[in-house]
């Protein structure tokens, strides 16, 4: 049975991660930083098992990894994130540095600590997957060029997708030898907690595309920044 690990599974997407890939019989090991309030985790059907982790928490991780130490991980799923301010604390003029570095810990930095605590796991599976949930709102080329652009924030999320990037970039050239994949994926636009309800896609369709992309790719794809349907985003 194959085994993923995912990131911030209480709502939103990585909820419907835990239950697609429940439901395709797969085992799952899903993590919350409040899991006493994951209701709607524990009541998926199928082999899931459920655990605390504040992932910005060294303490929390080793202690997941040890518990873990014998497992494979064919899929590691680096789901949890936060937007941070969406005030003008987050624009140019009035930027907040102490939110802007937590933002930056919990998307950027927390995910490779995270690599590095179950690289092992992912190297003894068959799979050999690694998976970074980004945004294409991290894409620098982009920027400015899409219809729904408009001047100003948020700098802070913008940002530490961007540095999510690049670590992933950097991370995808390094475990290839390994024979390690890394993808990094956009979800699209989609009606969670983060994305609101005007959102163009409901999660579903989201994260059954991103599933799809995941199962089709390989070494070969290393490092390759995607939307949920496969068509690549520059940069």
């Amino acid at each position: 049975m194959p085994i993923v690990l995912i990131t911030g599974a209480r709502t939103g997407l990585g909820l419907e991660f835990a239950r697609q890939y429940a439901a395709s019989g797969w085992k799952v090991i899903a993590t919350s930083r409040r899991p006493d309030a994951a209701t709607d985790l524990r009541k998926i059907q199928g082999d899931v098992t459920i655990r605390m982790l504040d992932i910005t928490n060294d303490r929390q991780i080793h202690a997941i990894a040890d518990e873990f130490r014998g497992a494979t991980v064919d899929i590691l799923l680096n789901n949890a994130a936060i937007h941070g301010p969406r005030d003008e604390k987050a624009s140019f003029g009035a930027l907040d540095a102490d939110a802007w570095l937590q933002v930056l810990r919990v998307n950027a930095i927390a995910p490779m600590k995270i690599t590095e605590a179950f690289l092992p796991q992912v190297q003894a599976s068959k799979q050999k997957k690694i998976v970074f949930i980004s945004s294409r709102a991290g894409s620098i080329s982009e920027r400015g060029l899409l219809p729904h652009h408009q001047r100003g924030g948020p700098y802070v999320y913008r940002s530490s997708k961007a540095a999510l990037n690049a670590a992933a970039k950097s991370l995808a050239f390094d475990l290839t030898p390994l024979g390690v994949s890394v993808i990094i994926l956009h979800p699209g636009w989609v009606r969670t907690e983060m994305g609101g309800t005007k959102a163009a896609l409901d999660q579903e369709t989201s994260v059954a595309g991103m599933r799809r992309v995941i199962s089709q790719s390989s070494v070969a794809d290393n490092g390759v920044f995607v939307n949920y349907d496969g068509t690549e985003i520059p940069w």
